[in-house]
């Protein structure tokens, strides 16, 4: 496992995922970084959230770096969570909060 929780999915041990949450000050910025959502990648609009756009992803494989300054880590889960995500979540959450 890589650091803050690149992690095998739940459903296919064959591939590794990463979750992450995302706010934008704007939609152009979320565009940039849903334009590198490739493969399985499943980004999940979750609409304006305290003025901010709000998104979380699903990655195939790590969260590029281009997206990382778009990261946030609301307390566990936040207003949405994947399926069997949510223990990676507050794993990462825990992790992050540490540092």
């Amino acid at each position: 496992m890589g650091l803050f929780g690149t992690t095998r999915c739940p459903y296919d041990p064959l591939t590794m995922t990463t979750f992450r949450k995302y706010i934008f000050p704007k939609q152009a910025d979320a565009d940039k970084v849903l334009a590198l959502c490739t493969g399985t990648t499943a980004p999940v609009d979750l609409g304006v959230l305290n003025g901010f756009i709000a998104y979380d992803i699903l990655w195939e494989g790590d969260a590029p770096k281009d997206a990382t300054q778009y990261e946030t880590w609301p307390e566990p889960c936040g207003v949405h969570s994947f399926l069997g995500w949510d223990e990676q979540y507050t794993e990462d959450y825990h992790q992050h909060k540490s540092l």
